[in-house]
């Protein structure tokens, strides 16, 4: 999981919106209101939320195993697998907005 997590660093998606939808995409926390914000407050103690650390991040993600009852290094299993997915997803976007730039111009 650290490996992807720099991955996601280097494309400057370490941010708490980019991380929740990581969480969310895992399946590791639901899509519903209530619990992305339950999530988010896992990173109020974050010092830059456009910027989170892994140590940060491995804190929060540890808090939310002990919520749900779940061991860390499973949760982390799961983030590592759903990452390449994810970094894909991003760089498509990138890839599409970069096209419709190029066609206004």
């Amino acid at each position: 999981m650290d490996d992807e997590f720099e991955k996601l660093k280097k494309q400057g998606k370490n941010t708490v919106d980019g991380l929740v939808q990581w969480l969310k995409d895992s399946k590791i926390c639901d899509g519903t209101k209530e619990t992305e914000e339950r999530v988010r407050k896992l990173f109020a103690d974050v010092a830059d939320a456009s910027n989170v650390e892994l140590s940060k991040f491995k804190e929060a993600l540890a808090k939310l195993a002990q919520e749900q009852h779940k061991n860390v290094e499973e949760l982390a299993k799961t983030l590592a697998a759903e990452a390449p997915k994810l970094l894909n997803a991003f760089a498509a976007g990138a890839s599409a907005f970069k096209e419709a730039l190029k066609g206004k111009k």
